[in-house]
């Protein structure tokens, strides 16, 4: 679904609102150019009940954010009468300044609105983005986007439902979280199931479903493994597969170490790998931490979303590499994933071996503090050519734009989530609204 964004008109009764109209219409095409549904009554509001009422209208249609565009010099009491409905929601403040009117840069925009309303919400503490400048300006209609974008990922997470199968894997203490905090600040609900409960779920899987899992399997990549070790990864994909579609679920953290890679004789990799094919947010070792910011930026971008563990930092490089779980759709396209036995002591099971997509990534991880408060941790680089980390497990070396030991500084685990492009001005955004400190790297 594309982000859907309400679109409110603000002017006054002794001002041009003609002009407003003129640039609100223009912002809502760009917007809409850019893939936003946008919800917009084509009409300026410039008395305070009004606006209210548009205020109540627009919130009855489930937008997933509102911005409120000042087409004129506005007074504060009317734009406040339309947010005061809209205040649960994410909403951004878009002004103008002065533009060219018959030659000269003489005509007034709602820069002077734009500010005077700032004045009034900052000390109302209300947290909303700002964007200043003309519709017609490609970089402000791009941050316009990026907040439609952001909205729509902190709408998502609030209602995402995650099941998480096992807890934390491995005395992984950062993997951990406040279920209640989690919930209350963040947004998803976060529903334990036991491990118990997915191969029970596997064991059920009819014979021509895991026939065909498999067969899908072998579509995706070149399988160098026994016949009856695919067969076994397939039910336990078709397994997690009826967890999900039973709980309506839209993620899913499973802990491999030790029920399954050990006690099962199957790791969850091929599994998580296949599902999150399905854009179901997916991850591994129980960090949901890290699960959720994986929900965070596959809201953002739309594109299914990865996680890998940094493994090493040489000059400006990190690579990036988890023991088994890589989408196949994210594979490298000059090359073809490989599903092959992971081959190490103590871990026993499939894994989707492939080195990941070349060009510029956003990475990020979020970090919950002492007192159930939360920083992101992100930043961006570019993935450059890699190589199978010994041979078999998936990984991404990543250029960093940063400072490498600003990433030490402030590390909090080594899982880090993954996705393509730059969105750090939707995740500066998201975070803005959900009062999470953001801290680049």
């Amino acid at each position: 679904m594309p982000p859907k964004i309400g679109v409110l008109l603000i002017g006054h009764p002794d001002y041009p609102n003609d002009i407003g109209l003129q640039f609100a219409t223009e912002a809502t095409k760009a917007l809409e150019a850019r893939g936003i549904e946008v919800l917009f009554e084509a009409s300026a509001l410039t008395r305070p009940l009004p606006a209210r009422e548009a205020g109540i209208r627009l919130a009855g249609q489930d937008p997933d954010g509102v911005i409120v565009f000042l087409g004129t010099w506005i007074e504060c009491p009317t734009a406040l009468q339309a947010i005061r409905e809209i205040e649960h929601l994410p909403f951004a403040v878009w002004g103008y300044s002065m533009f060219p009117w018959q030659g000269k840069r003489e005509s007034t925009g709602s820069f002077v609105a734009a500010a005077v309303l700032k004045g009034a919400l900052d000390r109302m503490e209300y947290r909303p983005a700002y964007i200043l400048g003309l519709p017609a300006e490609e970089h402000v209609a791009d941050r316009a986007a990026a907040f439609c974008r952001a909205a729509h990922a902190i709408k998502r997470l609030k209602r995402t439902r995650i099941a998480l199968i096992g807890y934390a894997a491995m005395g992984m203490y950062p993997g951990t979280f406040d279920h209640v905090l989690m919930r209350r600040w963040i947004g998803p609900e976060v529903e334990q199931i036991d491990t118990y409960t997915l191969i029970r779920a596997a064991e059920a899987v009819p014979e021509e479903v895991v026939r065909a899992t498999a067969e899908e399997l072998r579509a995706k990549a070149d399988v160098r493994a026994e016949e009856d070790r695919l067969l076994k990864s397939a039910r336990l994909a078709a397994g997690l597969r009826q967890i999900v579609r039973d709980g309506g679920f839209d993620a899913v953290n499973v802990k491999c170490q030790y029920e399954l890679s050990q006690q099962y004789g199957m790791t969850a990799c091929i599994p998580v790998s296949l599902i999150a094919d399905d854009r179901v947010v997916a991850g591994c070792e129980g960090d949901l931490v890290t699960t959720v910011t994986q929900c965070l930026l596959q809201y953002i971008t739309g594109e299914v979303g990865c996680y890998g563990d940094v493994l090493d930092i040489v000059g400006q490089r990190m690579l990036l590499s988890s023991c088994g779980f890589a989408p196949f759709s994210l594979c490298n396209p000059e090359e073809r994933a490989c599903i092959c036995e992971l081959g190490y002591p103590g871990f026993d099971g499939l894994i989707s071996s492939c080195t990941l997509r070349r060009g510029q990534v956003t990475f990020a991880r979020l970090v919950e503090g002492t007192q159930g408060d939360y920083r992101l941790n992100c930043g961006t680089g570019t993935g450059v050519e890699t190589d199978l980390r010994q041979g078999r497990f998936p990984a991404l070396e990543v250029e960093l734009d940063g400072d490498p030991g600003r990433l030490w500084e402030t590390i909090a685990s080594q899982h880090f989530a993954l996705c393509y492009g730059d969105v750090s001005a939707e995740i500066e955004d998201a975070c803005r609204w959900l009062g999470i400190e953001v801290v680049r790297v």
